[in-house]
């Protein structure tokens, strides 16, 4: 299959940063691999789909596609075999850029649990294949047209997961549904991410183990337990039973047989010896329960530092023993945080409708060529300055230094030059020194407290009802370090 030219990759980053290998657009979700906590009643979903492959894929830039995707239940474009839906459908599909944006859509419109079968018809890997359902926004998408609510809200989701660079960023998206409260509601205790920041390297801790395996060096069989939160430099014990000191009390408990621990750097679990792992126990004291102490890293901030816990048992055959962590720290580090404290820094809104076939820009046709076996994407090296969709809308917080700067290089696939953006960005979201905000309301009723922008404006003054509201952990997670100083400061 002829494939396109390969754009511009990203900048090798700390963590954070999809390190592209060619023109590939990284893991699939859909392959088996584990998905982030997200669910109906938790959104909270990974941000890694590119700019590029939202702004200019076979299916969403492609008028009839679009208008197909727009008027037509799920099932009935896609399907497990090599005649299912529609011919322009499986024409579309050997883009692999279509491949993924179909794979948020259903991520963000289907519940978890639910799938949508297609089927792959590229030759190297053609086959049936499953997109996985996540946030559950619309799971009446599966087996009916769309309506107005649900073709907005599930574009505002897919919108709030895409970068510039493809990262795979942990968000905490919030908002209202039209059935009423409990959609969006906030986790109690956040797990750490199961997958690493680069979708293309394995994290292999939370993988079921082949055969018997034992301690505390293994990488599978592993269970994210919760995320806390330090003082830099301060020292830290965790434990699951053993004591900070001998003799003494033990810190958390263990039930059943013998646990192990590990803690991570950040809020993305790791394997031993890894780039975030920092410490791991198997015992204490001379005795069974584990406990381990580190120092508090510096992750940027002097005040305040995030750190992962992952429990398992010894043995990977057992099944049954189970571990209560806690911990302790003279510089009062917490643990078990919820959804809210670890994603505390609002980053904006996004909302609009990517699916109108007839809001696209008018140089925007991306399709699929066919001649004899080899396929060709033609149309997917324009370049258009503003928004492709031209529907569809970003505003932002305003406590950016550079409100404008950052979401430029949020939604826009080349930022410096404010081209193939994903969205039009009308100003700051909530009234600002220099202007007044474009949303009514900064804390929806649906969770008080949860802090979403409702009833947003786009740029003709236009209302939308369906907004999403993106928290991050940390203020730099989706762009460019860079482009950092600029547009990732905060006031």
């Amino acid at each position: 299959m002829a494939i396109r030219p390969c754009r511009p990759l990203p900048v090798t980053l700390s963590l954070l940063v999809l390190a592209l290998s060619g023109c590939g657009t990284g893991l699939h979700e859909a392959d088996g691999s584990p998905a982030p906590s997200s669910q109906v009643a938790e959104i909270r979903i990974a941000n890694s789909l590119t700019t590029d492959a939202l702004v200019l894929n076979a299916l969403s830039a492609n008028p009839t596609s679009n208008g197909l995707l727009a008027s037509n239940a799920l099932t009935t474009l896609f399907g497990p075999t090599a005649i299912s839906g529609p011919a322009h459908i499986r024409l579309q599909l050997q883009d692999p850029d279509a491949q993924k944006f179909m794979e948020y859509l259903v991520g963000c419109a289907l519940p978890a649990g639910d799938v949508l079968e297609w089927y792959d018809p590229r030759a190297a890997s053609a086959g049936p294949k499953k997109w996985l359902g996540k946030a559950g926004l619309c799971p009446d998408w599966a087996d009916n047209a769309p309506t107005g609510e649900c073709k907005r809200l599930v574009s505002a989701c897919i919108l709030a997961r895409n970068n510039a660079l493809g990262r795979r960023v942990e968000l905490s998206i919030r908002g209202e549904h039209w059935t009423g409260p409990g959609v969006f509601t906030l986790e109690p205790v956040t797990r750490p991410a199961e997958q690493d920041p680069n979708p293309l390297v394995a994290l292999n801790s939370f993988t079921p183990c082949a055969g018997t395996q034992t301690g505390e060096v293994r990488n599978c069989g592993w269970k994210a337990d919760a995320i806390g939160s330090c003082t830099p430099g301060s020292q830290v014990w965790v434990g699951a039973g053993g004591p900070v000191s001998c003799p003494g009390p033990g810190l958390g408990s263990t039930t059943g047989g013998q646990m192990v621990l590990r803690v991570c750097d950040g809020i993305v679990g790791c394997d031993h010896l890894g780039g975030r792992f920092i410490t791991e126990a198997a015992g204490s004291c001379a005795g069974s329960a584990p406990v381990t102490s580190f120092t508090c890293p510096y992750q940027g901030s002097p005040t305040t530092a995030w750190f992962s816990v992952m429990t398992a048992p010894w043995s990977s055959l057992d099944t049954t023993s189970s571990a209560t962590v806690a911990v302790s720290s003279s510089a009062g580090a917490q643990y078990n945080l919820s959804e809210q404290q670890v994603y505390g820094m609002r980053e904006g809104a996004f909302y609009g409708n990517l699916f109108d076939p007839v809001a696209l820009h008018p140089q925007v046709n991306v399709y699929v060529a066919r001649e004899g076996d080899s396929y060709t994407v033609v149309g997917d090296n324009v370049h258009v300055q503003g928004s492709i969709y031209r529907k569809m809308y970003s505003c932002y917080d305003p406590s950016w230094s550079s409100g404008t700067a950052y979401s430029a290089n949020r939604v826009c696939a080349l930022p410096s030059s404010g081209e193939n953006c994903a969205a039009t960005v009308t100003g700051p979201c909530w009234n600002s020194n220099s202007s007044p905000g474009m949303c009514a309301i900064q804390d929806g009723s649906d969770v008080s407290g949860d802090g979403d922008f409702e009833k947003c404006k786009d740029n003709l003054g236009n209302v939308w009802r369906e907004p999403v509201t993106t928290w991050l952990n940390s203020a730099c997670d989706t762009v460019q370090s860079a482009a950092g100083t600029r547009s990732c400061g905060r006031k």
